[in-house]
């Protein structure tokens, strides 16, 4: 899983006017086909960041996984959390947690959660 501000969209509709880098889309639709990554549905919004002005919208905050992933957190959900501090809306993505077995004896259940606003992960 691979989740933060990508800066690139890779459709048409990831921006809500037609001042578009179409070089740079195929580039990134592209690496995103040869990686076979799929995204994750953002539930209850259709773009993660504003320029506050005219306004451009745009979807560049995105969560990218395997299918493998995919299948293991079939029941997984993204939305768009409430911001006051950026021009990013924070991600939440609320998944299963995960059993991580470290030196082969101690067992933690961890979950994740990742916002765009303030990039780091909270265990």
């Amino acid at each position: 899983m691979i989740c933060g501000d990508f800066n690139l969209i890779y459709r048409d509709e990831d921006k809500n006017n037609g001042n578009l880098h179409r070089r740079m889309m195929g580039r990134f639709r592209r690496l995103i086909s040869d990686l076979a990554l799929k995204e994750v549905y953002l539930n209850g919004r259709r773009y993660t960041w504003s320029n506050e002005q005219s306004p451009t919208l745009v979807h560049l905050d995105r969560v990218l996984c395997t299918s493998d992933w995919e299948e293991a957190h079939a029941a997984c959900s993204l939305r768009c959390l409430a911001s006051v501090i950026s021009v990013h809306s924070p991600l939440f993505l609320d998944y299963a947690p995960v059993r991580l077995h470290i030196d082969g004896s101690t067992s933690r259940t961890c979950g994740c959660a990742w916002t765009a606003s303030t990039p780091r992960w909270t265990w």
